[in-house]
């Protein structure tokens, strides 16, 4: 027999004695159970409520047929519900970027209308709403005092249509918007 055979089959006799030893080693194992208790998560929502109404400078308008005019103030009024739950849960209550978008973004007129009016929106909430704080920098945090709030909250976001210098605002002639994606979110506060 050739060395190159023996030494195989010296390798698998090795192999199949270590393979077969394998299961003799033994090691000590113990449990016990840490009594540990359920939990459960919270909740964050923000639900839409009955259709909000529009006004300009104070007078109740349908909006789909007013032609906005530098130093308007455009005002939607809103009741919403907001639901939190969570023992240290905090959220913010904001208008989503986006929401005053131009109708064409391919249009100039509609692109510089949107920015103009998109600068100036901010939303306020009612001032008396239990568990929501005004920021002072167009958000509001949602604090559940005792884990829990469930509330109609009245919903208001102001768009002033700024009144610039002559002609400052001239490329905003013309232009339209799209409000159909105005939306409120209610994010939970990451710090």
């Amino acid at each position: 027999m050739n060395k190159i055979t023996k030494a195989s089959i010296a390798t698998a006799a090795g192999v199949a004695l270590l393979l077969g030893g394998a299961g003799t080693f033994a090691s000590w194992n113990a449990d016990a159970t840490t009594n540990g208790a359920a939990i459960s998560a919270g909740n964050l929502v923000v639900t839409d409520g009955p259709a909000g109404t529009w006004s300009a400078n104070g007078a109740a308008i349908d909006i789909a047929g007013y032609a906005v005019s530098p130093g308007d103030v455009l005002t939607y009024t809103k009741t919403m519900q907001i639901g939190a739950e969570g023992d240290s849960l905090e959220a913010e209550l904001a208008l989503t970027g986006g929401s005053i978008a131009p109708a064409d973004g391919l249009n100039t007129a509609d692109v510089a209308l949107a920015d103009l009016l998109d600068d100036s929106a901010a939303l306020t909430v009612e001032a008396d709403a239990e568990g929501i704080t005004d920021n002072r920098d167009g958000s509001f945090t949602v604090t559940p005092g005792g884990g829990v709030i469930s509330e109609d909250v009245t919903v208001t976001v102001t768009i002033a249509f700024p009144n610039g210098a002559a002609g400052a605002d001239n490329a905003a002639m013309n232009g339209s918007v799209n409000l159909s994606a105005m939306t409120v979110t209610l994010t939970q506060a990451t710090d």
